[in-house]
């Protein structure tokens, strides 16, 4: 009796031990200065960080870049301080969200060929990105990641009486190497110069609109069309333009603009 005592004594003391060892790195939320950087995780295994913005009886807001998170507080497992170095991860905790913000830029390439007067609206367009996306030093949309859209505008220019435009919407991403689409918005919009493809020409866009880099994969000099906008001024520069129509050839180089921000889910690997 006494050897199958000290024996349970000595479980429950290993259970102990190891409890206050998984709850050694979490703090009391509400002993946590506003200002703080955290990491808070919730039911669902989402890891949210960010600066502690405010807390009231139901939420808790963080800052995450441009963007501030709000967590309800039923939905909160844990949560530990952002700074302290500590590597060590609930075992709730499945993946990493973090926040794309607007105005960030996509750079990748056509996946087939749109123009003016060879698309139509609503035909479907996709972009494959050449440059990962990368937030707090973290990847959150890998090269390779399928921009998915379609075309907004396809004026020819027997309609518009030589300005030919072209515009195209992205409205979701699809995630290399994982099995997430995620929605978004961004867009580009072209109107062709009235005058030779020598000439730079200022012609208008409206405001918040993309910025499309006009270069063709292996294509020759001249031979595709591009603007460069900033800071969503609402105007861009053409550069070069093969005639009338406003064309873009498959591979074509561009990179868009992100009009609002949204979240990414990066799993957390053990």
């Amino acid at each position: 009796m006494t050897r199958t005592l000290r024996t349970l004594t000595t479980v429950l003391l290993i259970v102990f031990i190891g409890a206050g060892a998984g709850c050694a790195g979490r703090v009391d939320l509400e002993k946590i200065a506003l200002g703080t950087r955290v990491e808070v995780t919730r039911k669902d295994g989402g890891v949210v960080e960010g600066t502690l913005r405010a807390r009231d009886d139901r939420s808790v807001q963080l800052a995450t870049g441009s963007a501030t998170r709000s967590i309800p507080r039923d939905q909160i497992v844990g949560v530990e301080l952002g700074d302290s170095g500590s590597t060590a991860v609930l075992a709730a905790a499945r993946f990493r969200e973090f926040t794309v913000p607007d105005g960030t830029e996509l750079t990748g390439r056509l996946d087939s060929a749109i123009g003016s007067d060879t698309s139509g609206v609503g035909d479907a367009i996709t972009a494959t990105l050449t440059e990962a996306v990368v937030v707090d030093e973290v990847i959150v949309l890998p090269e390779g990641s399928v921009l998915i859209g379609a075309v907004t505008t396809a004026d020819s220019s027997n309609k518009v009486k030589g300005r030919a435009s072209l515009g195209v919407g992205f409205r979701s991403i699809s995630v290399a190497g994982r099995d997430e689409t995620y929605p978004l918005s961004a867009r580009f919009l072209h109107t062709a110069a009235s005058t030779k493809a020598s000439d730079a020409k200022k012609i208008g866009i409206p405001a918040g609109a993309g910025a499309i880099i006009g270069a063709i994969f292996g294509g020759k000099k001249g031979a595709g069309i591009g603007a460069i906008i900033g800071g969503g001024a609402g105007t861009a520069v053409v550069l070069t333009t093969s005639g009338p129509e406003v064309r873009l050839a498959k591979g074509t180089a561009l990179m868009v603009v992100l009009d609002e921000a949204f979240d990414v889910r990066v799993p957390i690997k053990r």
